[in-house]
């Protein structure tokens, strides 16, 4: 269950709290989403499998030396892939929170930023149990967060969304509808490294599969949700920054506005704070080949520098930009350079090590 909520802790991030990457991808399709859904689904299961295999057979629980096992060589690709999204997620993070923290508050979108850099400068200085913690309390916390927010917009807007369903609103085909719920799994593949290191407790394919079941269960039943809560509102929410925020806000549930959004930015932060500590565990790694380690309090440095370089793009970009076109952009990079190897020398290694771990019948 601890890999499933790190990988929803980490897969959150500015747009999936918000709901904005959801209609950029998926409920922009109306009454086709749910093909949108299933094709992502499906998608991210291999994927989830494949990715925790590999880290339990080959004992690659770093995001470096897993890579080498499918990218062999080529490792260094994954290396600058996974760098620029995390540039691109942390500042979606920012982003996000700025918006929508500054507008409910009235604080500084620099103090939100300073809480973001401190809270997870911390978190690293007290190490991986301090981080680990926080994770499953954020998972706990969302997802009552969510009930919360999904209960009170679906029990006054549930009848409008099954209208617009049963109506077949939409727009696009379900070939493009198919398509965009591909793409949409691919760039999220950046929320599986984090997780690496949670498959240091398995010792089965199960183990694997099972995990593999929960974050698609995590991930996708909170997409469905999302989207049928986003329907009553089809098709002006395309238009919406920031979707979830603006639904509540409208509707006049500022205790529910304000309950979810504690848990949202709690969460945002647990999404920065794993693609800060994948860098990191990765730096370490590097440094371990060289006979020398990372310090907590370098640790903590470090995570101060990524974060403000990502604040300084936040600022400059915007959140429906940086979803629209960096997180677009970067589903093919994932595809190319993550789900395709994965899937064909990944599941080939997979299969040549069963078979030579398998004992012969005499």
């Amino acid at each position: 269950m601890l890999t499933a909520m790190i990988i929803q802790n980490v897969w959150i991030a500015g747009g999936y709290a918000t709901g904005r990457e959801v209609v950029e991808f998926i409920a922009k399709y109306g009454s086709l989403a749910p093909i949108s859904i299933a094709v992502s689904g499906t998608a991210l299961a291999v994927a989830v499998y494949l990715t925790l295999e590999v880290a339990r057979v080959f004992k690659a629980f770093n995001y470096m030396e897993w890579s080498k096992q499918f990218l062999g060589r080529l490792w260094w690709l994954f290396d600058i892939m996974f760098i620029a999204m995390s540039w691109i997620v942390l500042a979606v993070v920012i982003a996000a929170s700025n918006y929508m923290v500054s507008d409910l508050t009235g604080f500084s979108p620099h103090v939100i930023t300073a809480v973001i850099i401190v809270v997870i400068a911390l978190l690293h200085f007290f190490g991986r149990r301090a981080i680990e913690a926080s994770w499953v309390i954020g998972s706990l916390g969302l997802v009552s967060a969510y009930i919360i927010a999904w209960s009170y917009i679906l029990s006054a807007k549930l009848g409008e969304s099954l209208v617009k369903i049963s109506a077949g609103l939409s727009m696009g085909t379900g070939a493009v509808a198919a398509v965009d719920g591909f793409r949409y799994m691919l760039y999220n593949l950046y929320s599986l490294p984090p997780a690496l290191e949670s498959a240091d407790r398995y010792r089965s394919r199960l183990e694997s599969a099972v995990a593999s079941i929960l974050s698609v269960v995590l991930v996708y039943g909170t997409v469905t949700i999302i989207w049928l809560c986003l329907m009553a509102y089809y098709p002006q929410v395309i238009n919406m920054t920031a979707p979830m925020y603006d639904i509540l806000k409208s509707l006049g549930g500022y205790w529910a506005l304000g309950y979810y959004m504690f848990w949202v930015f709690y969460t945002l932060m647990a999404t920065a704070l794993g693609m800060v500590y994948a860098i990191i565990r990765r730096l370490e790694a590097q440094l371990k080949q060289r006979k020398a380690s990372t310090k907590r309090t370098r640790e903590a440095l470090l995570a101060v520098l990524i974060l403000v370089i990502a604040a300084v793009t936040a600022n400059q970009t915007g959140l429906v930009k940086l979803i629209a076109e960096g997180y677009g952009t970067m589903a093919w990079a994932f595809f190319a350079i993550y789900f395709i190897p994965l899937i064909t020398i990944g599941t080939h290694k997979l299969l040549k090590e069963n078979k030579s771990s398998t004992p012969t019948t005499p």
